[in-house]
């Protein structure tokens, strides 16, 4: 972790930096690109991105845009494969959870795939809990509040 930097993303067009990076059958693609710069002009969103020089470490982002009032949304964790398991996934996700709690919501929620065990067992080392999502039956939605 020594030479690992984790940065806040401050202009949209960084986030290009993501496309075509993948883990755990997830590719950054056109669409996912998109909506990324979209919700990056949401009021309090945070974006951070890992670096190991100028190798792609690792990915996470909060923001606002959640059908329960003043929940952020954890929108996406990647972790290059190459970076796993040294305590990345959580720094970024503590540090967006931090920045959801500094910005007054109640809570964060996160979402992941029924087979995604990893992030599960993240959600849950950070003391988020499952929640039956009546809107996304597709996955396991995790809830953390504050």
């Amino acid at each position: 972790m020594d030479n690992i930097v984790i940065k806040t993303i401050a202009d949209e067009k960084e986030i290009e930096y993501l496309r075509d990076k993948s883990s755990f059958n997830y590719t950054y693609d056109q669409l996912t690109i998109d909506s990324l710069k979209k919700l990056f002009k949401l009021k309090d969103s945070l974006y951070l991105l890992a670096k190991s020089g100028d190798e792609f470490v690792g990915f996470c982002s909060v923001d606002i845009d959640w059908w329960e009032n003043n929940y952020f949304f954890l929108r996406e964790i990647l972790v290059n494969p190459n970076f796993q398991k040294l305590g990345v996934g959580q720094q970024l996700m503590v540090r967006c959870i931090k920045h959801a709690k500094d910005s007054g919501a109640v809570g964060v929620v996160t979402e992941t795939a029924n087979d995604n065990f990893p992030m599960q067992k993240l959600s849950e080392k950070l003391n988020f809990t499952k929640w039956e999502n009546p809107q996304w039956e597709e996955g396991i939605t995790y809830k953390l509040v504050f």
